[in-house]
């Protein structure tokens, strides 16, 4: 995605003020409900469950009945998490969310 000069000054200034607030749970909750439609708001935490459920690897189909979501949407974390240099993996790794099942035959 490309952002113009002005797009990319505040989305480095959104990007600051989450990490400050980060350090508030309750703040930054505030925040997103204020920042994002509720429905936008549902939408990223439905979308977070789906990667953490891909990453360990639940069917695209179980994902489907589980979280009632069109494949279209799981389809597209499936695609992020191909890329082993996207924030995805990056976010799994560094805090340990979602660790993969052990498939058999594996150790």
């Amino acid at each position: 995605m490309t952002l113009t000069k002005e797009e990319k000054r505040c989305a480095e200034e959104l990007l600051e003020l989450i990490q400050k607030t980060a350090k508030n749970k309750e703040l930054l909750d505030k925040f997103l409900w204020d920042l994002l439609a509720p429905r936008e708001y549902r939408e990223i935490i439905k979308r977070w469950q789906i990667v953490k459920m891909l990453n360990k690897g639940v069917s695209q189909r179980e994902i489907m009945r589980e979280l009632k979501v069109a494949a279209v949407t799981i389809t597209r974390g499936s695609r992020m998490l191909l890329n082993e240099n996207g924030g995805f993996n990056a976010v799994i790794q560094r805090f340990g969310y979602g660790k993969k099942k052990e498939k058999k035959g594996e150790k």
